[in-house]
């Protein structure tokens, strides 16, 4: 069941996830919780894995082969690494049955979906999709449905891919809480080269940089947030990332290009002491960055946001959760901001709209919340 809900309100009666790793388990979750698929069956190649989402709840069985699980699908979530993705595929082909959709959560989509061109059926779809969600933890043990609240989940549609079942799979993953948009794979490629892929190369690098430093315990010592801000995502799962580089390498290439010209455009400002130039480069950086919003005008609806300054001690964030919760106040973005060195303990939080913003500046200021908006 793939073109459209089914008469018990099913998007899918039947889902194969493969990979019970943190995305495919995450989305498992928010399948099951919202009760938008019938039945999912996994295949992990780590048997323990696959049981272990069992246990949690994500799937109802584990079996022993990825052609098992496939088989009779309606859906077939791909959640392995990218590429492991295309092997994959022409495993379970034979077992995939006729009118079924084939989705993946791979960072990069267009060396996939070229190559996935060339072996597809015509009796079978393919969408490529990327959740823009994730963690700096691992495996089905770190799924978690809230990854998925509010988070941009790019589509790819094949070419033979009817309107009606990519419908279906966006207004699916709205249910879940995602926001669907469709991109061009090869646009796709380039734009997370830039936003996504290049800043976790750039946070290994920096990383790397003070390893062979012989003044580890001081560093360990004074690496406030700035430090672990920037290089919280070298925390990420390394095998993800090698096939990420090497499957978006030209991409990356390109981006690292434009990284290295910045880079001698910093170190020559340095060593010519130009102190204007120096605060010039800082303010369009700092004016540049000001102007992306946490979602994306034109594309995704527009959050309103206002920052908090918090105190540092247990419970601070739920207390100030807490108190939005009891006005009823929605919250649909919120971030943890706090950078000693520049403001202190500060929260960022998003609304759905103006009037829902000012009632909760309201309600903040009025219990004593250093609070101001940010445009």
């Amino acid at each position: 069941m793939s073109a459209d809900l089914s008469d018990r309100g099913f998007f899918f009666e039947k889902v194969a996830l493969i990979g019970a790793g943190l995305i495919g388990g995450s989305i498992a979750i928010a399948l099951r919780e919202k009760k938008l698929v019938k039945e999912i069956n996994c295949y992990d190649l780590n048997q323990a894995a696959g049981l272990k989402a069992v246990e949690y709840g994500a799937v109802d069985r584990c079996l022993q082969t990825a052609s098992e699980a496939v088989e009779e699908a309606d859906l077939v979530i791909l959640a392995v690494p990218v590429l492991k993705t295309l092997d994959l595929l022409k495993e379970i082909l034979p077992a995939v049955k006729t009118g079924a959709l084939i989705t993946d959560v791979g960072s990069t989509k267009g060396a996939i979906m070229a190559a996935i061109e060339q072996v597809l059926p015509a009796s079978v779809y393919y969408i490529g999709g990327h959740p823009m969600a994730g963690s700096e933890e691992s495996g089905i043990s770190g799924a978690d449905p809230a990854l998925l609240e509010n988070a941009v989940y790019v589509i790819t549609p094949g070419p033979n891919s009817p309107e009606s079942v990519v419908d279906n799979l966006c207004r699916m993953l709205l249910e879940i809480g995602a926001e669907p948009i469709i991109v061009d794979p090869l646009v796709h490629d380039r734009v997370v080269a830039l936003v996504s892929h290049l800043p976790h190369l750039a946070a290994a690098v920096l990383v790397q940089s003070v390893t062979d430093s012989s003044e580890k315990e001081l560093i360990h010592t004074l690496a406030a947030g700035g430090f672990r801000d920037s290089t919280r995502i070298a925390l990420g799962n390394p095998d993800v990332w090698r096939d990420i580089c090497i499957s978006n390498r030209w991409a990356l290439l390109s981006a690292l290009k434009g990284f290295r010209k910045n880079l001698d455009t910093v170190e020559k400002l340095l060593s010519d002491q130009d102190s204007e130039a120096i605060y010039e480069y800082f303010l369009q950086a700092k004016e540049y960055r000001s102007s992306i919003p946490h979602r994306g005008r034109g594309i995704l609806p527009e959050i309103y946001e206002l920052v908090v300054l918090v105190k540092d001690t247990p419970g601070a964030i739920g207390k100030l959760t807490g108190l939005l919760g009891d006005a009823e106040i929605n919250i649909d973005a919120i971030e943890i901001m706090h950078v000693r060195e520049l403001a202190g303990g500060s929260i960022r939080l998003g609304f759905r709209d103006r009037e829902t913003r000012l009632k909760a500046l309201d309600l903040l200021k009025s219990n004593s919340y250093p609070t101001h908006v940010r445009e």
